[in-house]
């Protein structure tokens, strides 16, 4: 098997941090946007940005176009994770199982049709190993509380694991300080 490597495409900001003296939004939110090479092809994990700027982020990031984009994956289906989903509406979108559950029950009739073009993506498996899902990954909930159904992916890199975590992971503060965002679910 070809050994998977990764870029970051953005590196995502809250709009708030209580860690830093803020009680109310500053800024929009981002999310950290990763793009996968593997033998199975490319794949964006929560991509942060709109559809017309897809392009550029990805050239300039990574020498790619959406065109090139196989699969795209999202942690959760909140909307700094998915703004850029439909700039590859040739790929395969993947979710968990329980994040596409809990949406169902939630979600607006626009959001319903980009719920139904979202595979669900069962949990479990071994990391390393081909699952039913695009890739070799794991996948699990996170009992972080900022979704019900958020899921992370854990990778084999050079003998290493290397996870790719959405919101479950904010930032070294909130993960010292054991800490969530304002926007948890519980």
């Amino acid at each position: 098997m070809a050994e998977i490597s990764w870029v970051i495409l953005t590196i995502g900001h809250l709009s708030m941090n209580r860690f830093w003296g803020e009680t109310e939004r500053k800024r929009g939110a981002l999310c950290t946007s990763t793009l996968l090479r593997t033998s199975d092809g490319l794949m964006i994990v929560d991509p942060s940005v709109h559809p017309p700027q897809m392009p550029d982020l990805l050239n300039d990031q990574a020498g790619v176009t959406p065109e090139d984009v196989r699969h795209v994956f999202l942690t959760h289906f909140h909307g700094d994770h998915r703004f850029g989903l439909e700039a590859f509406p040739h790929a395969d979108w993947w979710m968990a199982e329980p994040e596409i559950a809990f949406w169902r029950e939630r979600a607006g009739a626009e959001e319903q049709k980009l719920l139904d073009r979202i595979t669900p993506l069962p949990l479990g498996g071994e990391p390393g190993t081909k699952g039913e899902g695009p890739l070799p990954v794991f996948l699990t909930v996170f009992k972080t509380g900022h979704t019900a159904g958020i899921a992370w992916i854990a990778l084999r890199w050079r003998w290493q694991r290397f996870v790719v975590s959405g919101d479950a992971g904010l930032t070294y503060e909130f993960f010292c300080g054991r800490e969530w965002f304002l926007n948890s679910t519980d």
